[in-house]
Protein backbone atom coordinates (compact mmCIF):
# COMPACT_ATOMS: atom_id res chain seq x y z
CA UNK A 1 0.00 0.00 0.00
CA UNK A 2 1.28 2.89 -1.09
CA UNK A 3 2.28 5.89 0.98
CA UNK A 4 0.11 9.16 0.79
CA UNK A 5 2.23 12.46 -0.10
CA UNK A 6 2.72 14.84 2.46
CA UNK A 7 0.84 17.74 2.10
CA UNK A 8 2.40 21.11 2.14
CA UNK A 9 0.02 24.51 2.54
CA UNK A 10 2.09 27.08 1.21
CA UNK A 11 0.64 30.71 1.36
CA UNK A 12 2.21 32.68 -1.45
CA UNK A 13 1.83 36.68 -2.27
CA UNK A 14 2.47 38.85 -4.75
CA UNK A 15 5.42 41.61 -4.83
CA UNK A 16 4.20 44.87 -3.03
CA UNK A 17 6.92 46.77 -5.61
CA UNK A 18 5.64 47.79 -8.82
CA UNK A 19 5.71 46.30 -11.95
CA UNK A 20 3.96 43.13 -13.37
CA UNK A 21 2.90 40.94 -10.79
CA UNK A 22 5.40 38.64 -9.67
CA UNK A 23 5.76 36.58 -6.28
CA UNK A 24 6.97 38.27 -3.71
CA UNK A 25 10.94 37.34 -2.35
CA UNK A 26 9.44 35.85 0.64
CA UNK A 27 7.24 33.30 -1.51
CA UNK A 28 10.03 32.63 -3.80
CA UNK A 29 12.28 31.73 -0.99
CA UNK A 30 9.83 29.80 0.87
CA UNK A 31 9.13 27.62 -2.39
CA UNK A 32 13.11 27.23 -3.60
CA UNK A 33 13.45 26.28 -0.33
CA UNK A 34 10.84 23.38 0.04
CA UNK A 35 11.73 22.50 -2.84
CA UNK A 36 15.12 21.99 -2.55
CA UNK A 37 15.29 21.17 1.23
CA UNK A 38 12.14 19.21 1.86
CA UNK A 39 10.93 17.23 -1.37
CA UNK A 40 14.37 17.10 -3.17
CA UNK A 41 14.32 14.31 -5.52
CA UNK A 42 10.93 12.74 -3.78
CA UNK A 43 8.37 14.82 -6.55
CA UNK A 44 5.73 11.70 -6.25
CA UNK A 45 5.94 11.86 -2.23
CA UNK A 46 4.33 15.23 -1.74
CA UNK A 47 1.23 17.33 -2.62
CA UNK A 48 2.01 21.59 -2.65
CA UNK A 49 -1.05 23.37 -1.80
CA UNK A 50 -0.69 27.11 -3.02
CA UNK A 51 -3.14 29.88 -1.25
CA UNK A 52 -2.97 33.28 -2.48
CA UNK A 53 -5.17 35.51 -0.21
CA UNK A 54 -5.86 38.96 -1.48
CA UNK A 55 -6.54 41.60 0.50
CA UNK A 56 -9.66 43.75 -0.65
CA UNK A 57 -9.14 47.62 -0.77
CA UNK A 58 -11.46 49.63 0.75
CA UNK A 59 -12.43 51.29 -1.99
CA UNK A 60 -11.08 49.05 -4.92
CA UNK A 61 -8.98 52.22 -6.23
CA UNK A 62 -5.46 51.60 -4.29
CA UNK A 63 -4.42 54.61 -4.12
CA UNK A 64 -7.00 56.50 -6.38
CA UNK A 65 -9.67 58.91 -5.86
CA UNK A 66 -12.85 56.82 -6.35
CA UNK A 67 -15.34 59.92 -6.60
CA UNK A 68 -15.65 58.85 -10.42
CA UNK A 69 -15.98 55.33 -10.09
CA UNK A 70 -18.90 53.91 -12.54
CA UNK A 71 -20.20 50.10 -11.72
CA UNK A 72 -17.98 48.94 -14.86
CA UNK A 73 -14.82 50.33 -13.09
CA UNK A 74 -15.32 47.76 -10.33
CA UNK A 75 -16.35 45.32 -12.52
CA UNK A 76 -12.93 46.02 -14.03
CA UNK A 77 -11.31 46.17 -10.99
CA UNK A 78 -12.70 42.60 -9.66
CA UNK A 79 -11.34 41.14 -12.96
CA UNK A 80 -7.89 42.61 -12.77
CA UNK A 81 -7.23 41.68 -9.21
CA UNK A 82 -8.39 37.31 -10.05
CA UNK A 83 -6.22 38.13 -13.28
CA UNK A 84 -3.11 39.40 -11.07
CA UNK A 85 -4.00 36.08 -8.80
CA UNK A 86 -4.22 33.47 -11.60
CA UNK A 87 -0.44 34.40 -12.55
CA UNK A 88 0.83 34.47 -9.62
CA UNK A 89 0.11 30.89 -9.19
CA UNK A 90 0.67 30.38 -12.23
CA UNK A 91 4.03 30.89 -11.47
CA UNK A 92 3.91 28.10 -8.89
CA UNK A 93 1.85 25.71 -10.33
CA UNK A 94 3.90 25.72 -13.53
CA UNK A 95 7.24 25.04 -11.78
CA UNK A 96 5.69 22.14 -10.07
CA UNK A 97 4.33 20.76 -13.26
CA UNK A 98 7.90 20.96 -15.07
CA UNK A 99 9.61 18.74 -12.18
CA UNK A 100 6.43 16.80 -11.64
CA UNK A 101 5.27 17.53 -7.91
CA UNK A 102 1.92 16.88 -7.58
CA UNK A 103 -0.20 21.06 -6.80
CA UNK A 104 -3.39 22.91 -6.42
CA UNK A 105 -3.40 26.78 -6.21
CA UNK A 106 -6.78 28.54 -5.26
CA UNK A 107 -7.26 32.73 -4.23
CA UNK A 108 -9.54 33.45 -0.93
CA UNK A 109 -9.62 37.49 -0.49
CA UNK A 110 -9.67 38.65 3.32
CA UNK A 111 -7.04 39.18 5.97
CA UNK A 112 -4.22 37.35 5.07
CA UNK A 113 -3.39 35.45 8.98
CA UNK A 114 -6.92 35.41 9.19
CA UNK A 115 -7.50 33.32 5.78
CA UNK A 116 -4.13 30.99 6.42
CA UNK A 117 -5.18 29.81 9.83
CA UNK A 118 -9.05 28.95 8.46
CA UNK A 119 -7.46 27.19 5.37
CA UNK A 120 -5.39 25.27 7.54
CA UNK A 121 -8.73 24.20 9.72
CA UNK A 122 -10.50 23.21 6.50
CA UNK A 123 -7.70 21.49 3.98
CA UNK A 124 -5.74 19.76 7.25
CA UNK A 125 -2.04 19.77 5.69
CA UNK A 126 0.49 18.09 6.85
CA UNK A 127 2.34 21.57 7.29
CA UNK A 128 2.28 24.77 6.58
CA UNK A 129 5.33 26.87 4.84
CA UNK A 130 5.37 30.98 4.83
CA UNK A 131 7.85 32.86 3.81
CA UNK A 132 8.79 35.67 6.29
CA UNK A 133 10.26 39.31 5.39
CA UNK A 134 12.10 39.40 8.38
CA UNK A 135 10.72 42.81 9.77
CA UNK A 136 12.89 44.29 12.95
CA UNK A 137 10.32 44.56 15.90
CA UNK A 138 9.75 48.51 15.42
CA UNK A 139 8.07 47.69 11.92
CA UNK A 140 6.27 44.29 13.11
CA UNK A 141 4.44 46.67 16.06
CA UNK A 142 2.71 48.46 13.04
CA UNK A 143 2.89 46.31 9.97
CA UNK A 144 2.38 42.83 11.68
CA UNK A 145 3.38 39.42 10.38
CA UNK A 146 1.74 36.83 8.79
CA UNK A 147 4.21 34.21 9.98
CA UNK A 148 4.29 34.95 13.69
CA UNK A 149 0.67 34.80 13.87
CA UNK A 150 0.17 31.57 11.90
CA UNK A 151 2.92 29.93 13.98
CA UNK A 152 0.52 30.77 17.23
CA UNK A 153 -2.56 29.77 15.76
CA UNK A 154 -2.57 27.14 13.39
CA UNK A 155 -2.73 23.41 14.39
CA UNK A 156 0.04 22.23 12.38
CA UNK A 157 3.83 22.31 12.30
CA UNK A 158 4.77 25.62 10.91
CA UNK A 159 7.67 26.58 8.46
CA UNK A 160 8.91 30.14 8.57
CA UNK A 161 11.55 30.74 5.63
CA UNK A 162 13.46 34.22 6.09
CA UNK A 163 14.02 36.43 3.19
CA UNK A 164 17.92 36.37 2.39
CA UNK A 165 19.63 39.69 3.55
CA UNK A 166 21.11 40.27 0.18
CA UNK A 167 17.69 39.98 -1.29
CA UNK A 168 16.14 42.89 1.01
CA UNK A 169 14.87 45.54 -0.52
CA UNK A 170 15.79 49.27 0.32
CA UNK A 171 12.38 49.71 2.34
CA UNK A 172 11.88 46.39 4.20
CA UNK A 173 8.45 46.09 4.05
CA UNK A 174 8.34 46.11 0.48
CA UNK A 175 9.00 42.35 -0.67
Amino acid sequence: MATPATRILMGVNESSMKGYPHPSISSRNAFDWTLSKLIRTNYSGFSLLFLHVQIPDEDGFDDMDSIYASPEDFKDMKKRDKIRGLHLLEYFVGRCHEIGVKCEAWIKKGDPKEVICSEVKRVKPDLLIVGSRGLGPFQRVFVGTVSEFCVKHVECPVITIKRKADEAPQDPVDD
